[in-house]
């Protein structure tokens, strides 16, 4: 690799600043880069649009699965203009045979699709032509310092597009004249009836996002790789030696004989002038002639010093056993083992999510939480305020006891019989409503409705004891007030089915 034809400065970069570095060769290439990645991916996008017209949702689906093909090609745009040469369509169409067969493609959009080192790794296949256990080797290697940053680099990406989406949609409803608030209404995906020009401004949507941030998530990538290949090689330092080697030598000198013995004249007269004049020692005076020690033989001194030493007082010597810790050698940092180094920095990342997670579960505890004290709020005050007197009467129907008979499906029975069909119905209906207010403690207030007791009932009693209660409600409203009188078989089947859900009522009605 031609490294001195890099359109960029190799230097020592960390993660983070090799991930900015991607932002910057964005805009530094973004004219070729969008030019051929707009020609593959806006004519895949029309064409799958085209064909999914009624479901767009299965197109942009594919478009998100062939992602993998489409930063092919932006790399490919990339790795041109690294060394500086411009990408045309004519340039793409050429290279896109390689792109699909030699890239690595199938493995791409198949066992690394949800790779999260996808840009990242991708020149080992693309660039490099690595393959099986070289290719394993050589991402396992490429990982080992910049894994971490190619995975928070999908992670903000990611986050990115989706916050992008929300807000382009967000922007684009405030905009919408009055009238065409259906245009874009999030309400409706939910029901599942989306009318189509909402499908089209959702689907142009989502490509306009994808344009902006992905073109950025495969140039940050590709820096990364150069950083840590740059890191691996020693580009910086190899170019640094080549600047050195392309230097020119400095020129020989050249001279006459009459300054060359000039020049040995200098010397010899130089040399002459620095030669030290002879001295003489100083007499030592008496006094330090009688301070200065006397020298003594050195056979002497050594039996001194061997008699000092075979002294059991002093020349002793002896041998112990102990424990201690172990040093790592003077001017060798410790450090962890690389796996353990790998580990680490997974379990800090991991942790970092579950703290993430943690917090996101906390809010939306909070926000459930609300959600069901808001909810029911009212079933909460009941509960803790003393119950209200049962109301006597409830739109004009007596719900006293004592006003209805001992046997109320009999005495409807007999209304039934002389004709008299709205009574029979208000006889089951009020003692209904008695039993389910003695007996079953539902709150009836006095301004309540047909449609609210409906309400109340729901849930505080059997499924099918509220389902004869709604059979009930609705054949009493018939009679009542749509004039129209049931059928008696109707009523007779209500009054059967009566004493099953409401056979005692309170003060020993039935």
């Amino acid at each position: 690799m031609q490294i001195e034809h890099f359109a960029l400065r190799l230097r020592r970069r960390s993660v983070w600043e090799a991930l900015d570095l991607g932002h910057a060769l964005l805009r530094a290439w973004a004219g070729p880069a969008y030019r051929v990645w707009g020609l593959a991916y806006g004519t895949t996008a029309a064409l799958l649009l085209t064909l999914f017209w009624t479901q767009q949702v299965i197109a942009l689906a594919l478009l998100w699965w062939l992602k993998p093909a489409f930063d092919r090609v932006l790399l490919f745009s990339y790795s041109r203009s690294l060394f500086g040469q411009t990408t045309s369509w004519r340039d793409l169409r050429a290279a896109l045979p390689d792109l699909l067969r030699r890239s690595g493609l199938l493995l791409g959009l198949t066992v690394h699709r949800f790779s999260l080192l996808r840009s990242f790794v991708l020149p080992v296949r693309q660039l490099e032509g690595q393959r099986g256990r070289a290719a394993r080797e050589r991402r396992r290697v490429l990982a080992r310092k910049s894994g971490a940053g190619a995975v928070w680099l999908m992670f903000v990406c990611v986050n990115l597009e989706i916050a992008l989406y929300c807000s382009l949609v967000i922007v684009v409803g405030a905009l919408l004249p009055q009238g065409s608030e259906d245009v874009l209404s999030l309400s409706l995906w939910f029901l599942g009836d989306v009318p189509p020009e909402q499908e089209i401004v959702t689907s142009l949507l989502a490509l306009a996002v994808s344009a902006l941030v992905e073109p950025l998530y495969v140039a940050s990538g590709f820096a990364l790789y150069l950083n840590r290949r740059s890191e691996l090689e020693g580009w910086d330092i190899e170019l640094a030696f080549r600047r050195l080697a392309r230097r020119p030598p400095p020129a020989p000198a050249v001279g006459s004989p009459v300054g060359f013995f000039a020049a040995l004249l200098l010397t010899l007269a130089c040399t002459a002038a620095i030669t030290p004049a002879p001295v003489w020692a100083q007499e030592p005076s008496r006094e330090e002639a009688r301070s200065a020690p006397r020298s003594e033989p050195p056979t002497r001194a050594r039996r001194t010093i061997d008699a000092v030493l075979a002294d059991p007082e002093f020349g002793h010597k002896s041998e112990s056993t102990q424990w201690r810790w172990r040093e790592s050698p003077v001017g060798e940092e410790s450090r962890p083992p690389a796996w353990l180094d790998f580990v680490l920095r997974v379990v800090e990342f991991v942790s970092q999510v579950l703290k993430g997670l943690v917090w996101i579960a906390w809010i939306a505890g909070a926000a459930v939480l609300a959600y069901f004290l808001l909810r029911y709020r009212e079933t909460l005050r009941s509960r803790r305020a003393p119950r209200p007197e049962a109301p006597e009467f409830l739109y004009g129907l007596d719900l006293r006891p004592q006003s209805l008979p001992d046997d109320v499906p009999a005495a409807a029975r007999a209304s039934l019989a002389a004709g008299r069909v709205a009574e029979a119905l208000s006889l089951l209906y009020r003692g209904a409503l008695i039993a389910l207010i003695r007996r079953d403690g539902i709150d009836f207030r006095p301004g309540d409705t047909e449609a609210d007791c409906r309400r109340r009932v729901a849930g505080q009693v059997s499924a099918e004891a509220s389902g004869f209660f709604a059979a009930l409600l609705d054949a009493w409203q018939e009679a009542a007030y749509a004039g129209a009188a049931p059928g008696g078989a109707r009523v007779e089947a209500l009054c059967a089915a009566w004493p099953r859900h409401f056979a005692v009522a309170a003060g020993g009605q039935s």
